[in-house]
């Protein structure tokens, strides 16, 4: 922008209003010397103005002109008739601009579109999931996002070099010297559709491995079982029979020892259900002293006389009912007493229960060796044995902990080396019914 300053202001009889050598006539030209002065300082302002906005205008077109061609996606400028107005698509795989404007199916190649010539004109296109979508951007002016369709890219002038991928379309509306315009971003997510693909098929392969190897256990367990019941019986039938008390003693360890392995097999079976999820529960009303009784009964049974272990239970209550699973408790609290009678060398393992605030918390206490602290973290895990004197196969904790978490309970241990260990448990208390 350029201006002219005329000073001294000029009369339009040409002679100056304005004179050193004498005073103004009137206002008038004071006035005019004022306001000329302010029109120049805002025309100086308008061009210092002008030029900074030409700078940023030229800066931000650096800048969209570099995006638009470096992003690593397909932008498109399309208008109500689908045809590309604009796009990176050329640029961006290395073919050769067309003369005419193409529509958005023929530059993409959609099949569909390449079948009949011309985008729109197959009888699929009315389906077009894209060709849908913009025409929706163009008669409610909202944007979309998010929508995934497989597409074929041209990467030659020829058209013979193609490439399969996975694209995700947005589209937003936007007016352009007032006629409406869609920008479309076409972002090819091929890699995350391979990889999402390739997650799938592990998938389907590690549960099918966990299906086989669930059957497997299940099929094992079953087959060891029978002898092994075989096995004991059999050795519970020769204890009976009057016989030298050595082979009294053989007959005992035999019925002992396949007892052992019976309640393994029965720990990896319900170790496989608990990884596949069909560990079923039954709830009923359990009477929980008539259960306290019978473990106490079968552990004393099991003891050898003379034994230097005293199982005891403490009856805290006359009568108390709850819901419950009942064999589920069973098996989680004769997993306790067993561990506590077989590493108790002699004294005492008492257990009962109680209710807490709403909660009924069993205990099972023993005068063992105890655990050392570094130890109890790891004991409820599968396959971990606090320390080398362990015997089995470390999975019934891990096993109990699945149970009573799956109940809705929390379970831990307290233990103090040389003074023994008190193994707990809680479950919520589900009134009878």
């Amino acid at each position: 922008m350029s201006f002219f300053i005329i000073y001294p202001p000029i009369s339009p009889d040409f002679t100056y209003l304005w004179d050193r050598k004498r005073k103004p006539n009137n206002r008038m030209q004071l006035l005019y010397v004022i306001g000329t002065g302010v029109l120049a300082a805002f025309c100086v302002l308008l061009a210092v103005r002008i030029c900074y906005q030409r700078r940023y205008i030229r800066t931000s077109d650096r800048i969209n002109d570099c995006i638009f061609r470096n992003v690593a996606a397909y932008l498109l400028l399309i208008d109500p008739d689908f045809n590309v107005l604009q796009t990176n698509y050329r640029s961006a795989t290395g073919t050769a601009p067309q003369a005419v404007p193409p529509k958005v199916g023929n530059l993409l190649r959609c099949r569909n579109g390449e079948d009949a010539g011309v985008c729109g004109t197959h009888e699929l296109c009315a389906d077009c999931p894209v060709r849908a979508a913009i025409t929706g951007v163009f008669r409610t002016k909202k944007g979309f996002s998010g929508l995934e369709v497989p597409m074929v890219l041209y990467t030659s002038d020829d058209r013979t070099a193609t490439v399969d991928c996975d694209v995700s379309v947005a589209g937003n509306f936007l007016t352009v010297a007032g006629q409406p315009r869609v920008v479309l971003t076409v972002s090819d997510i091929s890699a995350q559709k391979r990889t999402q693909r390739e997650l799938e098929k592990a998938r389907v392969r590690a549960e099918e491995s966990d299906r086989m190897k669930s059957r497997f256990l299940a099929n094992m367990s079953h087959e060891l079982r029978t002898p092994l019941n075989a096995i004991i019986g059999f050795s519970e039938l020769l204890m009976d029979d009057p016989a030298p008390t050595e082979k009294q003693e053989y007959m005992r360890i035999i019925r002992s020892n396949g007892e052992v392995l019976m309640q393994q097999l029965s720990d990896i079976l319900d170790l496989s259900k608990i990884e596949a999820g069909t560990l079923g529960y039954e709830y009923t009303d359990v009477e929980l002293n008539a259960v306290m009784e019978e473990l106490e009964g079968g552990f004393r049974m099991q003891q050898p006389k003379n034994s230097p272990v005293r199982i005891t239970f403490h009856r805290k209550y006359p009568v108390r009912y709850i819901r419950t699973d009942r064999k589920r408790l069973i098996q989680v609290i004769a997993n306790f007493l067993s561990n506590a009678v077989k590493f108790t060398s002699e004294g005492s393992v008492d257990f009962g229960f109680e209710i807490r605030g709403g909660e009924l918390y069993v205990y099972v206490a023993d005068t063992g060796a105890g655990i050392p602290e570094e130890h109890r973290e790891q004991l409820f895990q599968r396959f971990v044995k606090a320390g080398s004197f362990r015997q089995g196969i470390g999975i019934g904790l891990a096993i109990s902990k699945s149970i009573v978490e799956t109940m809705g309970g929390r379970i831990g241990v307290e233990s103090q080396p040389g003074k023994g260990s008190t193994f707990w448990f809680t479950l919520p208390c589900k009134p009878e019914q």
